[in-house]
């Protein structure tokens, strides 16, 4: 009987430390830590009358395709305007009553209004971007677009982007540009 009693403490010892070395090996075997990467937080607090939106911050415009037949020579468009918009929130009239925005980046040889294209290998030629006012007119780069009404709230400055030819001659190719904007309150 106490053969027994200690064959069978024996095998209860070795099954309960299989289960516990098991529950150990699952639980250690399941979790992995590895490198993921890194999140990058950007953004700005403002002393005036508005916030501009997240996602008019930092936008991309889409200008698709056009063909260069579109073109009839130097300083003609492709009178194909693709709208964008700034949204400003959170504004509060009774600091500011109106806003423009001025609209500045490189602007291509003898056109003070039109953004260069960025060159290389695989740019178009020639051709750059005009950005127009709401109301379809050209803006030049470092002038004050129309001010804008405010009203308490959110708003939205409407704006569009054209291209267009710089030169004599235009070549097929892909046109990149940047603008950086600033909004006046007044």
């Amino acid at each position: 009987m106490k053969k027994a009693f200690m064959v069978k403490s024996v095998v209860l010892a070795m099954v309960m430390a299989g289960g516990i070395s098991s529950a150990m090996a699952a639980t250690s075997g399941s979790s992995s830590t590895v490198q993921g990467g890194t999140v990058e937080f950007k953004g700005s607090v403002v002393d005036a009358a508005c916030a501009v939106t997240a996602d008019t911050t930092n936008q991309v415009v889409n200008m698709g395709q056009v063909k260069l037949s579109a073109f009839t020579g130097k300083d003609s468009v492709a009178n194909q305007k693709t709208p964008f918009s700034i949204k400003l929130a959170d504004c509060d009239t009774t600091i500011a009553s109106q806003a423009s925005v001025t609209f500045d980046g490189n602007a291509a040889a003898g056109e003070a209004g039109v953004l260069d294209n960025t060159s290389g290998a695989g740019n178009a030629a020639g051709v750059g971007i005009q950005i127009y006012d709401k109301d379809g007119s050209a803006l030049d780069l470092g002038t004050a677009s129309q001010a804008v009404t405010l009203i308490d709230g959110d708003n939205t400055l409407n704006f569009s982007a054209d291209y267009y030819q710089t030169a004599d001659t235009a070549t097929a190719g892909s046109v990149d540009t940047t603008a950086t904007f600033n909004v006046t309150y007044q």
